[in-house]
């Protein structure tokens, strides 16, 4: 996905304000300043969704120490004023139009906070926004229901100063609690617990997953992928068993610990991080943690620069950007969907919403060298820089790109094993609406016009495709080999009538 493309896509977010944001297009920058780092993120908004353009981390660790004296370390203060004031730089040099400057525990828990909000203040031009524990359990779960609006389970963001916990049930927030303790605290792993214990709904909830919101618990999935060679490097929605983490964990805090997979910025704190992780998912009993790419970061845009026309699938606007900026002739994608409609009375329940995105899609790598379009298309697809989309669903829709592109050739590069994710099943149903999309484009030419003259019938076992006599020279003895190749992979009968079409 290129950059244009990229700088266009479409998110969507609920929200229950009373006075709904204004839709807002230009330049957005967010600052969080947690108790570890400060991060400076700037999102585009020429379209609707609010695509990051840069982003950058500074390790400042501005609550180190905080547990002990109750107050941000002089050093620690300078060290963030000097990172601000960079920021502040870029801010100018990349034209945002608003800011939004917020800062959470560390700042809101110190006695000396104003030391370093004024003259923070004073070096951005714009006020710096303390979120309160509630504002920022509110700022977390709305992050995450940005891009999971359905979202059942249990947010843990983990920072460096303290802990939010949320229960969400279908998108709404049900239980919540804020702890004043972090990877930067000094703390046992009794008193974690002792802290937990006072909260009992959050194992009484019953939680199934554990949304694991944060660094500690990227680290913990980059572990995890260094350990088992699990093969998407996508840290987010990675879905690791709850005795996985519990071992992962145990290798992080043992007295020589195996710190594969940490990135060297966590190295210092993960042990701690490794302790508050293993002491919450075995008290919440949950089955499993889903690594999570959301942040407090992606609250701040739902709640200032989003509004509830903005509701929407978040793949499916992104793919119909994406069909905007690489189709070769507009609206082919709309066609191709209603070309592919059949096909879903073969796969399996849910797979229409992935059958629409894969139509948008399928332009995806039509430029690039013939021998390795289908490789560069599937890739950009387990590469999409979004938090909308599953592993399994990238899987799926990688395999499907693969396959208009090359058919069943075994020759061409493919990141195999990557089926791993998927029953065979859902490998089958890819296979088919690949091959189905290969058909249509090639027939078509990826032209408008005789796509509206085609369609399939699917009924007994027979795939029928009914061709109008107006387009009938475009059927060659290649064409019908394609379809029969279709059709025979789908596990039924070819047949083909030309006749005047309903179309």
């Amino acid at each position: 996905m290129d950059l244009q493309t990229f700088n266009r896509l479409s998110l969507t977010m609920q929200v229950d304000n009373d006075i709904e944001p204004p839709l807002n297009n230009g330049r957005v920058a967010v600052i969080d300043i947690g108790s570890n780092s400060l991060r400076l993120v700037v999102y585009d908004k020429n379209g609707a969704y609010p695509a990051p353009l840069f982003d950058e981390r500074a390790n400042c660790r501005l609550g180190e120490g905080l547990d002990q004296t109750g107050e941000l370390n002089p050093e620690r203060v300078q060290y963030a004023l000097e990172t601000l004031t960079r920021f502040s730089a870029i801010i100018k040099e990349l034209t945002v139009n608003s800011c939004y400057p917020i800062a959470t525990a560390a700042v809101r828990r110190a006695k000396n906070g104003a030391e370093f909000t004024k003259p923070a203040q004073d070096i951005l031009g714009h006020p710096v926004k303390i979120l309160s524990q509630a504002d920022e359990i509110n700022h977390v779960s709305r992050g995450l229901t940005l891009n999971l609006p359905e979202a059942s389970g249990l947010i843990a963001d983990l920072g460096g100063g303290s802990i939010e916990i949320i229960a969400l049930r279908r998108g709404k927030v049900c239980h919540s609690v804020s702890l004043n303790f972090g990877h930067l605290s000094s703390l046992t792993d009794q008193e974690i617990m002792s802290a937990l214990r006072e909260h009992s709904w959050i194992r009484n909830f019953g939680a199934k997953q554990l949304f694991g919101v944060g660094g500690s618990f990227r680290s913990i999935g980059s572990a995890f992928i260094s350990r088992t060679g699990y093969p998407l490097r996508v840290l987010h929605g990675l879905k690791i068993k709850r005795r996985n983490v519990l071992e992962v964990c145990n290798d992080l805090t043992a007295n020589e610990p195996n710190l594969e997979g940490v990135p060297p910025t966590r190295v210092k704190t993960i042990p701690v991080a490794a302790m508050i992780i293993h002491a919450l998912v075995e008290f919440s009993r949950v089955y499993r943690v889903t690594i999570s790419g959301t942040s407090v970061r992606d609250g701040v845009i739902a709640i200032n620069e989003l509004n509830a026309d903005q509701q929407a699938d978040f793949l499916m606007a992104v793919s119909e950007e994406i069909a905007g900026s690489t189709g070769r002739v507009a609206n082919v994608s709309t066609l191709l969907q209603q070309f592919l409609k059949p096909l879903s009375k073969i796969c399996l329940a849910g797979s229409d919403r992935l059958i629409k995105v894969a139509a948008n899609m399928a332009d995806l790598g039509w430029h690039e060298h013939g021998d390795l379009g289908g490789d560069i298309a599937s890739r950009h697809v387990l590469s999409l820089p979004v938090n909308c989309v599953t592993h399994k669903e990238r899987v799926w829709l990688s395999t499907a790109l693969y396959h208009r592109h090359f058919g069943l050739k075994v020759t061409k590069l493919r990141p195999q094993d990557l089926d791993m994710l998927l029953s065979k099943k859902r490998i089958a149903d890819a296979t088919i609406i690949g091959l189905a999309m290969r058909f249509a484009l090639v027939f078509s030419a990826g032209a408008t016009a005789p796509l509206n003259f085609i369609r399939l019938k699917l009924k007994d076992k027979t795939l029928t495709l009914i061709v109008d006599p107006l387009i009938e020279d475009l059927f060659d003895r290649r064409c019908r080999s394609r379809f029969k190749q279709l059709a025979e992979h789908a596990g039924c009968v070819p047949k083909i009538i030309i006749k005047k079409t309903l179309l």
